[in-house]
């Protein structure tokens, strides 16, 4: 990776982990762009508000980064809604606009540069689901994304699909991204996490659901459980590592496929 100061796009900067990732990039002295729909007040990092289901503003966003003289190396995708929200709107945000992102910044940024999408335990399904998520992985619009979802069980949950996609589709592109442009591409799942839209998950995934893990990893899980794993991958230190999904999760999905061992 360059010597210089290195450029880092955190999307989803706002609150929660997205704000958690921004800091710690800012406090190890990179250079940190924040997007986020909306933020609550002024931050020590630089600030731009897009809306994710908006693609002009998208397009825009890759324009200006483009044109930045001072060159770019991380792409954060934190950015996510829970089901609670329409179904298309999940989809555009959690997985379209990371896709448009992901493919128009990768002749952006810098060798050795990385990208990391924050994806979730509730997309650990995604290699059993490969076929039926082909046509969402080939969407490059809103009214495809729309088209697709039409076709697919309504009561099969669009936010695990969201993220069943994220986690697939980057490691669909993490071979061709490292030998093309020497990027790595690596998605982070967490479980139930404290923060701001906690809520909307127990509505959405029962609250039974968020207890059980809760229960078994004796807390939920905070922002600054997740973030170092971010900044991790986005460091020298990770740069042998491409095409992962590492699930941050106290062990609990592990511990759930493997079964316990008396100790």
């Amino acid at each position: 990776m360059s010597a210089t100061q290195r450029g880092v796009v955190v999307v989803g900067a706002g609150s929660g982990i997205g704000a958690a990732t921004a800091a710690r990039f800012h406090d190890q002295g990179d250079r940190v762009l924040g997007v986020d729909v909306r933020f609550t007040g002024d931050t020590a990092w630089e600030q731009a508000v897009l809306d994710l289901r908006d693609p002009d503003g998208i397009g825009d966003l890759i324009k200006r980064l483009e044109s930045d003289g001072q060159g770019w190396d991380v792409l954060a995708y934190v950015a996510g809604i829970p089901g609670t929200f329409e179904p298309g709107d999940v989809l555009r945000v959690n997985f379209l606009g990371m896709r448009t992102l992901a493919l128009g910044l990768l002749p952006v940024l810098r060798t050795g540069g990385s990208i990391i999408t924050v994806a979730s335990v509730a997309g650990l399904a995604w290699q059993g689901r490969a076929d039926a998520l082909a046509g969402l992985l080939d969407a490059s619009t809103g009214e495809e994304i729309d088209a697709w979802q039409a076709q697919q069980d309504p009561a099969y949950a669009v936010y695990s699909t969201s993220k069943e996609a994220s986690i697939l589709f980057s490691k669909k592109i993490s071979g061709p991204a490292w030998q093309k442009y020497g990027i790595r591409v690596n998605t982070v799942s967490p479980g139930p996490t404290d923060t701001p839209i906690l809520g909307d998950f127990k509505k959405s995934m029962g609250d039974d659901t968020i207890e059980f893990v809760r229960s078994a990893a004796g807390r939920h899980g905070g922002v600054d459980d997740i973030a170092p794993v971010i900044t991790f991958l986005a460091s020298d230190e990770a740069r042998w590592i491409n095409g992962q999904d590492i699930q941050v999760d106290a062990g609990v999905i592990a511990g759930m496929g493997a079964g316990p061992y008396p100790i």
